[in-house]
Parts: C-alpha cells; structure tokens; sequence
C-alpha cells in the first residue's frame, strides 16, 4: 500500500510540476519577434551583420563620427532623422505585421561620405526597402529582403 501511495504522490508532483503552465500563460506559444511593435528611439549604429557568414564589420570608432539615426512613430508610420559620417539624413517607413517594416523615402547629401558610413544608407525603392525588425533591451536590428547584411544598432539616448 505504501508503495502505490509513493507513487500516486511522485506522479502528482511530476504532473503538476511538468504542466507549470497555468496562469494564462501559454507555454508552448513562440516568443514574439520584437519587445515592442516600434522602432522609435534614437539608435547609433554600432556594427554590420552578415547573416550568411556571421562576419561583422564594426564601426571604425572615427573621433567624433558615427551614425545616428532618431526613429519616431505610433507603430503603424513614422519618420527617421540623424546622420551619418558626414551628412544630413531623413526619412519615412510603415510597420507591418511579425515585425516587418517598409521604407518609403530615405534622403541626404551623399557627398563625402566614407565608405562604412555609405552602407548605413536605408534602401528606399520597391525591391529593397522591406525588411524586418528586431528590439531587444537596448538593441536595434534592421534586415532588409534583399541585403545579406543587417544593421546591428545600440540605443543612443
């Protein structure tokens, strides 16, 4: 009798310990793709990404210099403004679904600008602007459809 009661209480205590998942908690439920559905904030690019080879290519610490972009919307559009190296950057996206976003106008001066600085430059025509996105704590990643590197960015501010 001892022994079906020792396992009566064993099973009870692994069932209620393995099915920890009440409380309106959905256990099995995938985490959502982003903190939060925006991108506002200002961001300073910190690093490229290559998503094939995992290769970074980190920015070259130039004294004074970064890019640093100031994102701000009501998590449908919004408008980005900042800078890069050398020049004056604006901008306007749409958020869409499972944390994707578009592009709609990205401009400035290109004149000058050094080569890393360069590649910060957002695509903003009809094949290159979608992508996704990603904000975890105090990071902000930016991957476009059709570009194998994403923008790796730390918050600014």
């Amino acid at each position: 009798m001892k022994r079906i009661a020792y396992l009566f209480i064993c099973l009870t205590f692994l069932a209620l310990t393995a099915f920890e998942c009440g409380n309106g908690k959905d256990c099995c439920a995938m985490p959502p793709c982003s903190e939060i559905a925006s991108l506002s904030g200002t961001w300073r690019l910190d690093y490229f990404q290559n998503t094939v080879t995992n290769a970074t290519d980190k920015d070259p610490g130039i004294s004074g210099k970064s890019v640093v972009f100031t994102f701000s919307d009501d998590q449908k559009s919004g408008t980005i403004a900042g800078h890069t190296f050398v020049n004056t950057v604006s901008g306007a996206y749409t958020l869409g679904p499972n944390c994707t976003f578009k592009i709609t106008s990205f401009g400035g001066s290109k004149v000058g600008e050094p080569e890393w600085s360069r590649k910060a430059w957002l695509p903003s025509d009809s094949t290159g602007s979608k992508g996704s996105y990603h904000v975890q704590s105090d990071k902000l990643i930016l991957k476009f459809d059709q570009n194998p590197e994403q923008l790796v960015f730390k918050k600014d501010k």
